[in-house]
């Protein structure tokens, strides 16, 4: 079992800390600034890339109904935050029509490529996942070839909460190569079609033959393993690293322990067979808020992961806390006894947490308060210490500063509002101001009287507004 210890001296002023985070009134980064995508249209699905001379490629949707379109959007700016402040600045295309979500990366030279997850065009109930790419004149919607790579009808848990949850399973490697992770439970095609997929493209990727899948799932006859909102990174040769929660299966279809898996692979990847793991920790549960994780590696390829663990953790303490992992050896898959922990915060504080290094390897993340407010964690001191390490957090922007922005009008019947922060996505660009793309969400507490109970008063919660947006920061 992971050896966790608690940062005792750093959680008591930090857990006061974020007490005041969460009233939105103290503890804010020094100087930020923000933007809305298109702010008078609902958007969704931010996601951000940098290139190597500092121009911002930005990837969303319309959050709106099919039949008004919901296309996915490629914005570009070439300057870099400041340049790019005010969205006037930006130049967009829209792709493809019935998307709900995408993701963006950039190549070395600044050639953009995009996933984007649509309605099926061929089964219903399906999800299509397209690759998009272009080599110059971006905004021009003629200069970019969209081709479906694979095709989805995935109706676990993880799909249904996708909306909410971060997507982190595209990337490009160091020579531009694309690669995508996704999931299929589809019994309803011959020969059925199940289990967990790592796609890769050496050449000509915008030609579907030219892609590999790879199942990474274990599977006993008929059933498959459940891949949670897993996390794709590469070492710096280029080796894919995986973390997920996985509902499991034993390599030979016995039972396996569910909770969270760290999974390499070094050579001959495409091969099923190639791919290893370890079990980490049990993942904990719930829905609000939501176990989650992300994985990076440094610049040596050891493994670091951040994760907020769920309700029901043993010991309990552990539940709803944001965790730390890492693992400096070379026998990571050896057992879990070869990694270390520590907690970072607690309090509810850091669900949805994205990690990201500096090149000296100092851990970075951003995730969101118990109130559902953009939060900054740091360290640059005896990071991978389970009694030295000094960690510092930061409130980003909360909802009084976002409302302020922003005014949402309430319909007549609705009494109050709740904005909250979805799925963010760091950066880290060179000039040492996080930038962080993720989704705002507004409901509404809207009143309602039953006409059969005319005396009795209820209330329900929903949805006003959703906007992708972007926020750089001073912390």
């Amino acid at each position: 079992m992971l050896n966790f210890s608690y940062l005792r001296r750093h959680d008591l002023s930090l857990a006061l800390t974020l007490a005041l985070l969460g009233s939105g009134a103290q503890a804010q980064v020094t100087e930020r600034t923000g933007l809305f995508a298109e702010s008078e249209r609902a958007t969704a699905s931010a996601d951000v890339a940098i290139d190597n001379v500092g121009a911002l490629h930005m990837g969303y949707v319309h959050w709106e109904p099919e039949v008004e379109g919901a296309e996915a959007v490629y914005a570009t700016c070439a300057g870099g935050a400041a340049a790019c402040a005010s969205f006037e600045a930006w130049s967009t295309v829209e792709l493809i029509p019935a998307a709900s979500r995408v993701q963006v990366a950039v190549t070395v030279d600044g050639r953009p490529r995009l996933l984007i997850v649509s309605t099926s065009q061929t089964q219903g109930g399906g999800y299509d996942y397209s690759y998009a790419e272009c080599n110059a004149g971006c905004t021009d919607r003629a200069n970019w070839t969209v081709t479906p790579i694979a095709m989805s009808w995935d109706n676990s848990m993880s799909a249904i909460m996708a909306d909410r949850t971060p997507q982190r399973t595209f990337l490009l490697d160091a020579e531009g190569r694309p690669q995508f992770l996704y999931s299929d439970r589809n019994y309803f095609v011959e020969p059925d079609h199940y289990g967990t997929f790592w796609m890769t493209c050496k050449v000509d990727c915008t030609d579907r033959a030219n892609w590999t899948e790879t199942d990474i799932a274990h599977h006993s006859e008929y059933d498959t393993e459940i891949f949670d909102a897993p996390a794709l990174t590469l070492t710096p040769d280029g080796r894919p690293r995986i973390v997920s929660r996985i509902f499991a299966i034993g390599e030979n279809g016995e039972d396996a322990p569910e909770g969270l898996y760290y999974l390499t692979c070094d050579t001959s990847c495409t091969h099923s067979t190639s791919w290893q793991r370890v079990w980490l920790a049990q993942a904990g549960s719930g829905s609000y808020p939501s176990p989650s994780w992300d994985l990076e590696i440094d610049f040596q390829g050891r493994p670091r992961i951040a994760f907020f663990a769920g309700d029901g953790m043993e010991p309990a303490d552990l539940s709803h806390t944001l965790i730390y992992l890492w693992c400096d050896g070379s026998d990571c898959l050896s057992s879990v006894e070869a990694w270390t922990g520590t907690v970072v915060v607690g309090e509810g504080h850091g669900e949805m947490v994205d990690l990201e290094l500096t090149p000296e390897g100092h851990p970075r993340m951003a995730f969101r308060t118990n109130g559902g407010e953009l939060a900054f964690s740091t360290c640059d001191t005896a990071c991978e210490t389970q009694d030295q390490a000094v960690w510092a957090s930061n409130l980003i922007e909360g909802q009084g500063d976002l409302a302020n922005e922003r005014p949402t009008a309430l319909p007549f019947t609705c009494d109050g509002e709740v904005w909250e922060g979805i799925g963010p996505q760091l950066l880290l660009p060179a000039d040492d101001r996080p930038l962080v793309a993720y989704d705002v969400s507004v409901e509404g507490r809207c009143l309602y009287e039953d006409y059969q109970q005319p005396n009795e008063v209820f209330y329900d919660f929903h949805g006003l507004w959703r906007g992708a947006r972007i926020v750089s920061f001073a912390p």
